[in-house]
């Protein structure tokens, strides 16, 4: 956060802070607020970078030392829970053969507790969770997104709300690096691994460098995805004719441009498109039946809808079954939008009763009370991707967080040995 790092503290108990707690350690430690806030001056002068000391494991032979360091890792709060690589020297730099950027280029502060995440800091990230050179731009484009103040990084991954970042890759960088766009979009695939590793890099940059550990720099109760996050690339290949995809119309690029777009979420619900084996209907009815049904999921009074108002409520993806079948009766990505942004509002009286108003009467919103209620202030903030199997009777919603975030693009910087990479990368599959 900018403070200096040997700025008074008092620590206290976390247990301080939870329901029906014992105040008097604050009482016990008055003189200690007093101090610091009086007397206090930092002994650092100009701009300093602390580096910390390489940590070294050592055992009989390498099983034993990459044990040790395990264990290390898990004792020191370093670790997600899974077995990690040792971040060594030779395979940092075999990382670091992604990128044309030097290793202490920084990509930003890592809230909570606002340490520097330089691009070495993300190159061992990725070594440890298994990564590859290739997916190296990828997760430096993401963490940009993601440490972006628009998109309040800060807030939603210490919150209590267990929310996760998504990412959505487009360009040709998908393919190549062969990013999951079908089948198990988001779940493990021993066909699809980067999306997985990325993510899991992610979340140990989140943690290791922001502080967001579960119980102290982040409250999330249930944490869901937390160990992989989602990171994924829309199924541009299934796009129905007229279609953009996402980085070109939510986002503005060229067509074809490498780019990665961030959002943050908090739940995932699986919607059936289609009736139950029996039930005969024309796709016209399909298609209205789906949208119709995928409204009412999304028609849920919750701090996002009500937080959230200028940015998406959240992610919608449908496959490329379900996109071509609705093109070929009259739908496009906007009267989608439009269908869904009008048949998903929210009464009032049902955002009153639910004991959601506070939210709206403690914002600027309050003056501009519409009823009934609609998730996002216009129907183009919705964000549609195509992606996952090609199946037709399902659509995936993701829930936005609700903090107040705007969601984030980036584009991918390829480094000059791009397509020695990807033969390299050919060559070990």
């Amino acid at each position: 956060m900018g403070l200096a790092p040997d700025e008074a503290m008092v620590v206290f108990p976390l247990d301080l802070f939870s329901v029906d707690s014992d105040l008097s350690p604050v009482e016990k430690t008055i003189d200690q607020f007093i101090a610091g806030l009086t007397k206090w001056e930092s002994a650092i002068t100009g701009k300093t970078r602390i580096k910390p000391a390489k940590v070294m494991a050592t055992g009989r032979d390498y099983e034993e030392a990459l044990t040790n360091m395990n264990r290390l890792f898990l004792k020191n709060m370093w670790g997600d829970g899974l077995p990690l690589l040792p971040p060594t020297e030779p395979r940092v730099k075999w990382i670091l053969k992604g990128t044309d950027l030097s290793p202490d280029v920084e990509t930003g502060r890592v809230l909570v507790q606002g340490r520097i995440a330089d691009v070495e800091t993300i190159a061992v990230a990725l070594g440890m969770a298994g990564g590859r050179p290739e997916y190296l731009p990828v997760l430096i484009a993401a963490m940009k997104a993601i440490l972006d103040p628009d998109l309040r990084h800060q807030r939603w991954t210490s919150s209590s709300c267990s929310a996760y970042p998504v990412v959505i890759v487009n360009g040709p960088i998908g393919n190549q690096i062969h990013l999951n766009s079908g089948f198990g979009l988001i779940g493990p695939d021993s066909r699809h691994p980067a999306g997985g590793i990325i993510g899991r890099a992610m979340r140990l940059i989140l943690q290791n460098v922001g502080g967001a550990f579960p119980g102290s720099g982040t409250m999330a109760m249930f944490g869901g995805l937390r160990h992989t996050n989602a990171i994924f690339a829309e199924d541009e290949a299934g796009l129905p004719p007229g279609w953009e995809p996402l980085n070109v119309e939510y986002f503005h690029y060229p067509e074809g441009t490498n780019t990665v777009a961030a959002y943050a979420v908090s739940s995932a619900s699986n919607i059936f498109r289609r009736a139950q084996s029996g039930y005969r209907a024309s796709i016209q009815e399909e298609a209205l039946d789906g949208l119709y049904r995928i409204a009412a999921y999304m028609k849920s009074p919750n701090v996002n809808t009500l937080e959230s108002y200028e940015g998406p409520p959240g992610i919608l993806l449908i496959s490329r079954v379900v996109a071509n079948q609705m093109a070929s009766v009259g739908w496009t990505k906007d009267s989608i939008k439009e269908f869904l942004w009008e048949n998903s509002k929210i009464p009032l009286s049902d955002i009153e009763r639910t004991g959601m108003m506070g939210f709206v009467k403690a914002s600027p919103l309050e003056k501009t009370l519409r009823d009934p209620w609609p998730l996002t202030s216009k129907p183009k903030n919705l964000m549609l991707v195509v992606a996952g199997g090609a199946h037709p009777t399902h659509a995936y919603w993701m829930q936005g967080a609700g903090h107040e975030e705007m969601p984030q693009s980036r584009k991918i910087e390829l480094p000059a040995n791009w397509e020695e990479l990807l033969k390299e990368a050919e060559e070990d599959s």
